[in-house]
């Protein structure tokens, strides 16, 4: 038996790329992982109608999907990187932000507050006291 001929009977495997995907202008979107299965998505379209419904975007339809960093629009499925990140907009122009620390600011420790309270009180509420203080001894 030759090993070309079990070569011939070997398929290859089909591409398959996970990418994490931020809606336009949004600060508080951490971002949603996307999985492009090559015989799912034939083109950039099917592609980009997955992301609408992944990133459920109150601009509508993902019309347009560009790099986080710079903002280059992506136009075709052999653009996108396996384990990149993306920004799906729109009709909009793309709007800078820093997408990538989305979800990563670490929260600050919180300071610590004086407890002790001050209260305001008038002359008549110090005699008062006063007179208090000196009948209990």
């Amino acid at each position: 038996m030759s090993g070309t001929g079990a070569r011939a009977g070997h398929r290859a495997q089909p591409v398959v790329k996970s990418v994490l995907v931020y809606r336009n202008g949004d600060p508080f979107f951490a971002g949603r992982r996307v999985v492009i299965h090559e015989k799912k998505m034939s083109s950039f379209d099917v592609f980009l109608k997955e992301v609408t419904g992944g990133v459920q975007a109150p601009f509508g339809a993902v019309r347009n999907l560009y790099t986080p960093r710079t903002g280059h629009r992506i136009r075709k499925l052999d653009q996108i990187q396996s384990g990149g990140n993306y920004v799906a907009g729109g009709q909009e122009a793309f709007k800078k932000l820093n997408y990538l620390d989305i979800g990563d600011i670490k929260k600050r420790p919180m300071e610590v507050v004086n407890t002790e309270k001050q209260i305001a009180v008038n002359y008549y509420s110090k005699k008062l006291m006063k007179t208090s203080y000196e009948i209990i001894k």
